[in-house]
């Protein structure tokens, strides 16, 4: 009797980088295609004094954009995303993706007591951790001054563009979107994938560098490595999605809020 070798998918290092990486990969190219067409698109708009418009509002501009292309990266990981969070119950494969997104966020909302407590652990965590990189970043501005490497200018023109939109623009943005398409990304997919092949423990440091990485300069590489631990933990500890949301969301329009009304 003939035996077919049963042979382990993605069983070399490089194998399971590829299958977790990839929706990365496929985000971080799709959105910077995306902004790079809304770069180019907007200021050609048949609109009069459109490009003065530009060149007055381009911190606001710069996030919109930012926002706008993100939610088109995000579009493009989708039916990853279904496929690796928890689905609870009967999953309709006839509908379109948009409905099944729905109805999973419709049907994974459990464990409220929890849920609140990530809420508040998200604000908490984020104004200390904010204390904490603004020590940092006044460091880092001594040491740039002398050495001009560490990225505090590119930190200082971020949070400009953070910071320039209005305060309902703002928490939109910042309480919405973002946390929707990066939890998305770095906890339903990134850390969701990482678990297949390694311990809770390094899968939530690795996702969480992954994330401080994706942020782009130094000081909200800690913040960013920091938080992405928190969140995974709380995504981990509750089993829901919405912990994490919630988490990133809390801590998004806490920070934005004192930094709107307090400076």
């Amino acid at each position: 009797m003939d035996r077919k070798r049963i042979v382990q998918k993605r069983t070399t290092l490089l194998q399971k980088l590829a299958y977790i990486l990839r929706p990365f990969v496929v985000y971080m190219v799709v959105k910077t295609a995306a902004m790079l067409t809304f770069a180019l698109l907007i200021p050609s708009l048949p609109l009069p004094g459109i490009t003065v418009w530009v060149e007055e509002n381009s911190h606001l501009l710069s996030a919109v954009v930012n926002a706008a292309a993100s939610l088109v990266g995000m579009g493009f990981l989708l039916k990853d995303f279904l496929k690796e969070a928890a689905v609870f119950g009967e999953v309709d494969i006839d509908a379109g993706v948009f409905r099944q997104l729905f109805g999973f966020f419709e049907n994974s909302f459990f464990g409220v007591k929890s849920l609140v407590l990530c809420t508040l652990l998200g604000v908490v965590s984020a104004f200390g951790l904010n204390i904490m990189i603004a020590r940092v970043s006044e460091f880092m501005t001594r040491v740039s001054q002398m050495q001009g490497t560490l990225g505090s200018k590119q930190y200082e023109t971020v949070k400009q563009i953070q910071y320039s939109v209005p305060l309902l623009l703002g928490l939109i943005l910042y309480g919405i979107v973002s946390p929707l398409v990066e939890e998305i990304v770095f906890r339903g997919i990134v850390f969701n994938r990482i678990k297949r092949f390694y311990s809770v423990p390094k899968a939530v440091i690795c996702s969480a560098l992954l994330f401080g990485a994706f942020h782009g300069n130094l000081p909200q590489f800690v913040y960013g490595t920091c938080m992405g631990v928190l969140i995974a933990l709380c995504y981990e500890w509750t089993g829901c999605f919405y912990a994490p949301l919630l988490f990133h969301a809390a801590a998004n329009v806490g920070v934005f809020l004192g930094a709107y009304f307090i400076g």
